[in-house]
């Protein structure tokens, strides 16, 4: 059977943006699959274990019969999940840049005629404009938390093309502010629930992968919390957590192709709008 080169740079209907993603990662996934296990995989391993070591801290200082010890560690708790939260911006982040490397080599090169080595060029400015982004976007987004839960979803869901803008326009991080408020305004809507469904798969997927851990601990953590107070979990229920943290964040990529799809979807509906007001005029 053969491949059919994905064009980016089209309109396209949402249902058009699932399929052309699907089809552009199954048809992707060996060249990708070799960047992301080079350049990425060891980091998500080692977020694994930060993601392991903060949820060991949490759980050991919980002890459901002493409310009193259980509310003055909640500061600690706290911070744990503060720095949980960094270390996975720091590795979606790698995975973006990488992710959106390719991509744009792809957009430039067409597919088939460029190699990995192009792309290895790209892979720390990228990297580090990602990082940028979205440690801006997850300011933003935590400011609207605050403010309200509404507010956060709107400004998660208006700036949510904001690092694919940052790494393909290169104009700099106002610029793509700006370009994805008015880029994102033209369909909100559409962009969440894209948004929406992309968080749905990885969700699912990763809640299926994570019912073999929840089997392994569920009795032994039960009985334990009953005789001592304290929740414990079994070895096998640590290393299947670690494996499904990983399948997770490397599932990522499912809603990074949708976004990707849909930033250019909305930049060209811009230009043709933009086109025929010209015209009129």
């Amino acid at each position: 059977m053969i491949e059919k080169e994905i064009q980016f740079r089209k309109k396209r209907e949402l249902g058009d943006i699932i399929t052309d993603s699907f089809e552009f990662i199954k048809q992707e996934y060996k060249p990708i699959s070799k960047l992301v296990l080079t350049y990425v995989l060891p980091f998500i391993i080692l977020y694994a274990f930060v993601q392991i070591n903060m949820q060991k801290k949490i759980i050991g200082n919980i002890d459901l019969s002493d409310t009193e010890s259980l509310l003055a560690n909640l500061g600690p708790i706290y911070g744990n999940l503060l720095i949980a939260s960094l270390f996975g911006i720091f590795v979606q982040s790698l995975l973006a840049g990488v992710f959106y490397s390719y991509i744009e080599i792809y957009i430039k090169k067409g597919k088939g005629n460029f190699e990995l080595s192009e792309i290895t060029s790209l892979l720390f400015s990228n990297g580090l404009l990602a990082l940028g982004a979205n440690i801006f976007f997850f300011i933003i987004v935590m400011f609207g938390v605050i403010m309200c839960i509404i507010p956060g979803i709107y400004f998660a869901n208006t700036f949510s093309i904001v690092v694919m803008i940052f790494i393909f326009e290169k104009k700099g991080l106002s610029n793509a502010l700006t370009r994805s408020w008015n880029l994102v305004q033209s369909q909100w809507w559409n962009t969440l629930l894209i948004n929406l469904l992309g968080i749905i798969f990885v969700w699912v997927i990763g809640f299926v992968l994570s019912i073999p851990a929840m089997l392994s601990g569920v009795g032994n953590g039960m009985q334990t919390t009953l005789e001592t107070g304290a929740v414990e979990q079994p070895y096998s229920y640590w290393i299947l957590i670690g494996i499904t943290t990983v399948a997770s964040s490397l599932l990522w990529i499912i809603p990074y192709t949708f976004l990707a799809l849909q930033y250019f979807n909305l930049d060209e509906q811009t230009k043709t709008e933009s086109s025929v007001q010209n015209n009129m005029e």
